[in-house]
């Protein structure tokens, strides 16, 4: 039952002075500092989405998610056995058994993660999309990441946008689901908590 989301609202002024709070929080330090920017380094998705793709960059990409930071800072911070990795390497469809190839010869678990369901534009059919999803699922991508339909948005086409959603998670099997928003083509904040909420709801 999707009949509330049209009744939704934000409060914009408030957001945008929470926004401004949060540039004047106060950074962390020191050791306290490095540790924080590791993590963040794990949980990248380090990604190429060219349109000159070729395998030997992919593999080059899939060298540096291996080995993100030099080995010496590493050892400076006594973190160099501690097997730091980005999170994900993010291609596309056509390039997804490149990535996974190099990985499991590099003798590593880093997943590959592919965009699907027409991106960046979103304007494929859903055919299309989730075509495109269970082939990079096929190819061994263990994450999807879909941009949704901005059209049905900005046309508040609510339900239509849970289905396509929903039908994609369905489309993903066990691989993982990313939902891109796109928000800065949403139109308003409101309209990017409603995609938000829809995207959740659908998986």
């Amino acid at each position: 039952e999707l009949g509330w989301i049209s009744k939704v609202s934000v409060n914009r002024p408030a957001v945008v002075r929470h926004a401004e709070q949060i540039k004047k929080w106060k950074t962390v330090k020191g050791n306290w500092q490095a540790a924080w920017l590791l993590k963040a380094v794990t949980c990248i998705d380090l990604t190429t989405l060219a349109g000159d793709d070729t395998p030997s960059n992919v593999q080059r990409l899939c060298f540096k998610a291996k080995h993100p930071i030099r080995e010496d800072l590493l050892k400076a911070l006594d973190m160099h056995d501690k097997g730091i990795t980005v999170g994900a390497v993010c291609v596309y469809p056509a390039r997804v058994s490149d990535a996974v190839n190099t990985l499991k010869a590099a003798g590593c678990n880093i997943p590959v993660a592919s965009v699907a369901a027409g991106f960046p534009s979103g304007q494929t059919p859903l055919e299309t999309k989730l075509a495109e999803i269970r082939l990079a699922v096929e190819y061994g991508a263990r994450e999807i990441d879909i941009v949704i339909s901005r059209s049905l948005v900005l046309t508040g086409q609510w339900e239509g946008l849970y289905e396509e959603i929903r039908l994609c998670r369905a489309a993903c099997g066990e691989a993982h689901l990313k939902t891109i928003l796109a928000a800065g083509e949403l139109g308003s904040l409101a309209n990017v908590y409603k995609a938000s909420m829809i995207a959740m709801m659908a998986g």
